[in-house]
């Protein structure tokens, strides 16, 4: 009869950080190749509004504030 020899715990912790970093490098991997397109951030409209389309907010805020100093 064998006896099956368990690796030890620092091998064992050795091994798991070797297969967490090879998966991540494959997450990266694909996060890069991605769909091809520029990640459309940020992801909140209002927020792409904000950033991209300045001009528009400053055409709503002055008609909000027209409107607040017409009453």
């Amino acid at each position: 009869m064998t006896q099956v020899r368990e690796p030890s715990l620092g091998a064992q912790r050795q091994e798991l950080r070797n297969r967490l970093q090879a998966q991540r490098r494959v997450i990266a991997r694909q996060l890069r190749t991605g769909s091809g397109t520029p990640p459309e951030f940020p992801r909140s409209m209002s927020m792409r509004l904000l950033t991209q389309r300045p001009q528009l907010i400053y055409k709503i805020l002055g008609g909000l504030f027209g409107l607040l100093r017409l009453r």
